[in-house]
């Protein structure tokens, strides 16, 4: 039961990785390096996974199976931390613009410019 209710997560977590990345990463060289290695891991994870499934285990491939539980179980865990550390991140980013208007004196319209400029600035990730 438990197997049917987590494999339906498997469909969609490339695109949601690949989205991700999308978001999470700023300028070209750096989306194409992030993206090249998740597809690098993705290859990788899909021969070592062929393997977790050995002839000698048929016809009910427990071992195989069980690989792919605990994968999935752990893949469901990695987007709760993930959640969890991109609220935090989102709460320390607020907080740094909230002092940053009370130092500043920025109205809404302000915040909204200074947004404008810093999009075209070319700074890194952080």
């Amino acid at each position: 039961m438990a197997a049917t209710w987590i494999i339906g997560t498997y469909g969609s977590s490339l695109a949601i990785i690949y989205a991700y990345n999308a978001s999470n990463t700023s300028g070209h060289t750096k989306k194409v390096t992030v993206n090249a290695m998740t597809l690098a891991a993705f290859c990788v994870a899909n021969i070592v996974g062929t393997e977790t499934f050995l002839p000698k285990d048929a016809p009910r491939y427990l071992p195989g199976k069980i690989s792919i539980l605990v994968l999935l179980t752990a893949q469901l865990g990695l987007c709760f931390i993930i959640r969890w550390v991109n609220l935090r991140m989102n709460k320390k980013k607020k907080r740094g613009l909230e002092e940053l208007k009370a130092r500043n004196g920025w109205t809404a319209e302000d915040v909204k410019r200074e947004r404008e400029r810093a999009a075209f600035s070319d700074m890194t990730d952080k």
